[in-house]
């Protein structure tokens, strides 16, 4: 490169003689001429200097690149393209290097910021060389335009960054700016916004309808906020804001009363009137945490709150959320444990027709028998295994012991007609779901008639295709698959229509005033209605009184679980219940 420049810098001040380049042409080397085709066509600006940093020469593509003329470059000093601020240090670089000095970017490629006539700047890759010519320093520079190639770049960083559907920032890039707002500013106010009627508007109306709804949602939000407010959707419809404030409490308070009233004015969408609500969590920098990852997360706890009260609400993320938060940290640690040492144990509460009073079936239930704080029940655990690394391993352990009591029970006198396995949403989402399911059935000598997958209204609200069609290839074989606590949560009929469901389970919040409240016999009767006309079976859970037993019996319902019929118990304490109840009706 640098006998290149050179050559050019010889060429472009005359020091080649006509007849030496002709002589050069016969030995077959390139021509003067050909040079300068060459160097026009690949579009690279070259310019020649003196020591003194005066222009010798100029080609065509710096005129194009620089909107100067040749003949007005020529002569001028180099800082014609040099920006203001960075002028001194070339001058002070002119200097070292004419004095016998280094310059730590001749023979270097480098990014630099170039000016153009008009005044705009746009930044250059730059190659710089120098040679001595006649006891003269002369300099010499490659120039290529970069600007497209940065504004594709900046493109593709965008696209990296933001969310594609709503151009709001992406996770990552939300808590990169909320990290720098944390450095910059005294408090930032985290905001966790979760739609909570989107799914049903989704699911109603279609996908399209429920895209366009969530750019109006963003659009709304970017319209609402201050410009040093940073918007992000973090996934699905769960949106965030983080607001750098200095404001009390009750001014934070009044702009969260601000942000839900204008969510919740109505959108329209495809001819369509729609209005949604909000759960919103709101956590605040650095006083509940100076880390913007888990700040993100403690908001995103108190929303979680806000949603699981009804939603509708704003929660402050406070000291009892932190206390319940290092529960579920001791909880995570001690689950690891709990799988290495062997400390699960299954329990099954019995299912009965009300009709025959016959044994139908059981449920099978999972227990923490902890060696010092003794059985733990599933309220305190279950939430944190439900996302646990563990809870696929710890899922398979369930499905295999269920089906070896099961196996076992059946050797002997306890001929139980089913059993009805939980699964957890790793189970579900795994590819190898019905290979696991039919291989463990198999190791065991059951068929598939004889048990019964329940999963719930939360794992439904990530049917799609692919998980489905397991399903349908297991019911097809002849396992049941239950929707439990149908009701109780945002599954919607459009679930008992896309999924393979073969048995729906009362929710014995329904159950407990079935007798005296008229809205939860309404609902009972409407599932009723549904296992009708969708010829699926229907089981109540939670039923504790002869009376919800008459009640449920007569309004259709004839298969129950409950206190009245057995509590959740062990694998021995249920091979005894059985054998009573066998004498009792021999007896009988």
């Amino acid at each position: 490169m640098e006998n290149f420049l050179m050559y050019i810098g010889r060429v472009y001040q005359g020091r080649d003689s006509k007849a030496h380049r002709h002589k050069k042409n016969e030995g077959g080397s390139i021509s003067q001429a050909d040079h300068e085709k060459l160097t026009e066509a690949s579009g690279i600006g070259i310019v020649t200097s003196d020591a003194e940093g005066k222009i010798t020469s100029w080609n065509y593509a710096a005129e194009r690149m620089f909107g100067i003329q040749s003949s007005a470059a020529i002569g001028k000093s180099m800082e014609i393209i040099i920006p203001k601020r960075f002028r001194d240090a070339h001058r002070a670089g002119l200097r070292r290097v004419a004095g016998g000095g280094s310059s730590s970017l001749i023979g270097q490629t480098v990014e630099v910021m170039a000016i153009r006539a008009d005044g705009t700047e746009f930044p250059i890759i730059l190659s710089l060389a120098c040679w001595d010519s006649g006891g003269e320093m002369h300099f010499g520079a490659f120039m290529t335009d970069i600007t497209e190639r940065r504004a594709a770049e900046a493109k593709l960083e965008h696209r990296a960054t933001h969310d594609q559907l709503t151009r709001l920032l992406g996770q990552k890039a939300f808590e990169h700016e909320l990290a720098r707002s944390l450095e910059d500013s005294a408090c930032v106010a985290v905001f966790m916004i979760d739609l909570d009627n989107f799914k049903s508007i989704n699911d109603s109306l279609g996908h399209p309808v429920g895209d366009t709804l969530l750019q109006s949602f963003a659009l709304r939000l970017k319209a609402i906020a201050a410009p040093s407010w940073i918007i992000g959707r973090l996934g699905g419809d769960e949106f965030a804001i983080a607001v750098p404030t200095d404001a009390p409490l009750p001014d934070i308070q009044n702009t969260v009363d601000g942000l839900m009233r204008r969510i919740s004015k109505t959108f329209s969408v495809d001819g369509h009137r729609l209005q949604i609500f909000a759960s919103i969590g709101v956590a605040f920098g650095p006083t509940d945490s100076d880390n913007a990852e888990e700040l993100i997360a403690l908001a995103d706890r108190a929303m979680f709150q806000a949603k699981r009260s009804g939603g509708r609400k704003v929660k402050l993320f406070d000291q009892a959320m932190r206390a319940d938060i290092a529960a579920r940290r001791q909880i995570n640690d001690a689950l690891i444990l709990a799988s290495k040492r062997d400390e699960w144990e299954l329990f099954l509460q019995p299912q009965f027709d009300l009709s025959t009073r016959q044994l139908t079936g059981a449920e099978v239930l999972l227990r923490w028998r902890h060696p010092e704080l003794g059985l733990i029940e599933p309220a305190v655990f279950m939430p944190v295994l439900e996302t646990h690394l563990v809870a696929f391993e710890v899922g398979q352990w369930v499905l295999d012991e269920s089906c070896r009591q099961l196996a076992a029970w059946r050797k002997t006198e306890l001929k139980l007609p089913r059993i009805s396995v939980n699964l957890f949403a790793a189970q579900f989402h795994a590819p190898s779901l019905k290979g696991n399911v039919m291989r463990t059935l198999a190791h065991h000598g059951l068929e598939p008639q004889d048990i019964e997958l329940e999963i719930t209204e939360k794992i439904t609200l990530n049917f799609d295709r692919a998980s489905i069609g397991p399903l349908y290839d297991l019911v097809a074989c002849g396992v049941g698959v239950a929707l439990d606590d149908f009701g109780t949560g945002f599954a919607s009929l459009a679930t008992l229509t896309r999924a393979p469901i073969t048995q729906l389970k009362i929710d014995r919040r329904f159950v407990e005033n079935i007798a005296d409240d008229p809205h939860n016999r309404a609902v009972v009767a409407g599932m009723v209605a549904i296992s009708d006309t969708l010829d699926v079976g229907l089981i109540a859970e939670g039923v504790e009184t002869l009376e919800q037993a008459e009640q449920l019996q007569a309004m259709g319902c004839q298969i129950v679980q409950g206190f009245l019929f057995g509590k959740p118990m062990s694998a021995k304490d249920f091979e005894k219940f059985y054998f009573d109840r066998v004498a009792c009706a021999a007896v009988a």
